[in-house]
């Protein structure tokens, strides 16, 4: 077991927070900061007293946190600093997509507001993080704008691309890109099995089917083409 850390930036409070509204659409509790940030209860509560006093979030009634305006500007401006070294990385160094994450995750506190607008500019506003997350935006531009979900809701006869693989764990990574999974590809579902299970073709392996369980396919985002 990980042990826990008493402590970690406010900045990593913030992206936390922001990546659970981003990925579940709901506001965290502080419980599940802890489990995500690895830092003990206390450490969290004393943090979160903190932000909130500094107008950055609130704690509701019910125990869930909520970003104030000023908060969420704040993890927005984090979120794509974090995407824009994770390209940096990718694009101009040559990393594989499997490390950016976490070196990104290192490199990013070193970045100045005067290289982003740079990093900005020789990406596009358009573009997105090597593992499919827009840089503006993020996966609530995917959502609504391009109708994203998770693959595992996808039913037997679908066609679908992928726009997003979760990024988290270096070694999914690697397993889905050797099977042709990354943002882009092009998968039809042929079955679906009743504990979820799905046999898929993937367009850049011909007709030879993979089989994925709900743990991988809820990690990937797709739209219906």
């Amino acid at each position: 077991m990980q042990r826990q850390r008493t402590s970690v930036s406010q900045e990593d409070y913030l992206k936390a927070i922001w990546n659970i509204v981003e990925e579940e659409e709901t506001p965290p509790i502080s419980a599940r900061l802890a489990e995500d940030l690895q830092v003990t209860p206390p450490a969290v509560a004393a943090a979160l007293k903190r932000m909130a006093r500094d107008g950055q979030l609130r704690v509701r009634r019910d125990g869930t946190i909520e970003l104030t305006s000023r908060g969420r500007a704040r993890a927005e401006h984090l979120a794509l600093r974090h995407r824009l070294a994770e390209k940096l990385l990718t694009d101009v160094i040559g990393l594989d997509w499997s490390k950016a994450h976490e070196e990104a995750e290192r490199l990013e506190h070193g970045i100045s507001d005067d290289v982003m607008d740079l990093l900005l500019h020789r990406f596009g506003r358009e573009s997105s993080c090597p593992h499919g997350v827009p840089i503006i935006g993020g996966l609530l531009h995917l959502r609504k704008r391009r109708g994203a979900f998770p693959l595992a809701q996808a039913v037997a006869g679908d066609s679908v691309e992928v726009l997003r693989v979760q990024e988290r764990d270096p070694q999914f990574l690697t397993f889905v890109a050797g099977l042709g999974l990354r943002p882009a590809a092009r998968v039809r579902v042929r079955r679906r099995e009743y504990d979820e299970t799905m046999t898929l073709e993937v367009a850049s392996r011909g007709a030879r089917p993979i089989h994925l369980g709900k743990p991988a396919t809820s990690r990937i985002w797709v739209r219906r083409v």
